[in-house]
């Protein structure tokens, strides 16, 4: 499978209208793309884990409009929409004993390529064991 080691952002965001657009603007407003996205909520606050196509760019934007930001280092998988696919991944992370911290993903139409955002125990080890799994 096709796999990339990325930088991920992750945002801690006030739970009360605009806060997304205004953080989404900002971005935009820079010319950055947001090429995943995962939005988790709580009471107080959302935590905000992007994508993007200029992650250093994007951090020094976000801390200079008063957001607080923190990276991390994840697995972006390239793997078809078809059944059984995610089964074959998560298997062979198994067998290597690599856990997986937290998921998220995009679908788009059978049969089309997708990304997978993977947050993993061991990155470089799973970046081997990823690499190393033909796509059916």
């Amino acid at each position: 499978m096709h796999c990339q080691i990325q930088r991920q952002l992750t945002i801690a965001l006030e739970n009360y209208p605009g806060r997304l657009a205004a953080m989404s603007s900002a971005i935009a407003n820079q010319n950055i793309n947001i090429e995943a996205i995962s939005l988790i909520d709580n009471i107080e606050q959302g935590l905000i884990r992007i994508v993007v196509s200029e992650p250093d760019k994007c951090k020094k934007l976000l801390i200079s409009e008063g957001f607080y930001v923190i990276e991390a280092d994840i697995i972006a998988v390239e793997i078809t929409d078809v059944n059984g696919q995610l089964a074959r991944l998560t298997q062979s992370l198994t067998r290597a004993k690599i856990n997986i911290e937290y998921t998220y993903g995009s679908s788009t139409r059978p049969g089309e390529k997708m990304h997978l955002i993977l947050k993993v125990s061991d990155l470089d080890k799973a970046y081997q064991v990823i690499a190393a799994i033909e796509e059916s």
